[in-house]
C-alpha cells in the first residue's frame, strides 16, 4: 500500500511538472513535452486515478484507514490534475481559481461520459470528510466543465447534466457534508460552473428540474 501511495504523489508531481512552465525550459520545449505527454500518458494516468478510487470504494485495498485516507486524497489529487491539464496550450493565469472550458481529447469521451464515473466522484464525496470530499467536488466541477462538442449529440450531453442534475439534487436534499466550509465552498462553485457552461433551456428539461431549483433556492 505505501508504494502505491508513493507512486501516486509521484504522478501528481510529473502532471504538474509537465503542466506548468519551469525556468530552464524554452516555452516551445516545454509545449512539446506537454503535448507528447497528453498524448501518450496522461489519459493512463486519469484512468489509473479513478480506477483507485474504485478499488477504495469497492474495499479492494487491504490498508488501514490512514492508508486509505491519503490514498484516496491522492488518487482524486491526481483526477483533478488530470481534468486540469492545459490541453490545448493556452492555460490562463495560475492563480485565477475558476476553471473555463476542459478541452478534453475525443478519446477521453467514453470514460467522462460514463455514469460510473460521474456516480463514482459523487460517491466518495458523500461517503469521506475533507479534503477528500472537497477534492471529489472539485473533480465533479471539472466534469461539468467539458467542452460541449466532446459529446455526439445533444441527446448524449442531456443525459450528462441530467446525472449531475440528480447528484447535486440527492445532496441538496441530504444536506450531505454541507457543514463543512470546503465542502461548501466547492459545491458553491459547482452551482455557478452549471449556469456558466449550460443554458437555462437545457437545464429545464432534465428530469427533477423544479425540485432541483427549489432545493437549490433554498440552499443559497
Amino acid at each position: 500500500v505505501d508504494h502505491c501511495i508513493l507512486g501516486l504523489k509521484i504522478l501528481n508531481q510529473l502532471v504538474d511538472e509537465l503542466n506548468i512552465p519551469t525556468t530552464g525550459r524554452t516555452l516551445t520545449q516545454h509545449r512539446k513535452s506537454s503535448v507528447s505527454f497528453r498524448d501518450v500518458c496522461l489519459f493512463k494516468v486519469f484512468q489509473l486515478g479513478l480506477s483507485t478510487l474504485k478499488q477504495l470504494q469497492s474495499r479492494a485495498i487491504t490498508a488501514s484507514p490512514q492508508q486509505e485516507a491519503i490514498m484516496g486524497e491522492q488518487a482524486l489529487s491526481l483526477a483533478v490534475r488530470c481534468l486540469n491539464f492545459d490541453f490545448i496550450g493556452t492555460n490562463p493565469d495560475e492563480s485565477t481559481e475558476d476553471v473555463g472550458t476542459i478541452q478534453a481529447p475525443t478519446s477521453w469521451r467514453t470514460l467522462l461520459q460514463d455514469h460510473a464515473t460521474t456516480d463514482l466522484l459523487f460517491d466518495f464525496y458523500a461517503k469521506t470528510e475533507p479534503p477528500r470530499s472537497s477534492k471529489a467536488m472539485e473533480s465533479i466541477i471539472l466534469l461539468s466543465s467539458i467542452r460541449r462538442s466532446l459529446f455526439p449529440t445533444d441527446k448524449d450531453r442531456a443525459a450528462f447534466l441530467g446525472r449531475l442534475i440528480r447528484g447535486i439534487r440527492e445532496l441538496l436534499k441530504n444536506q450531505t457534508g454541507l457543514g463543512h466550509q470546503d465542502n461548501y465552498h466547492q459545491f458553491c462553485r459547482l452551482l455557478g460552473r452549471l449556469k456558466a457552461n449550460y443554458q437555462l433551456s437545457e437545464l429545464v428539461k432534465t428530469d427533477g428540474y423544479l425540485e432541483w431549483l427549489t432545493l437549490a433556492a433554498s440552499f443559497s
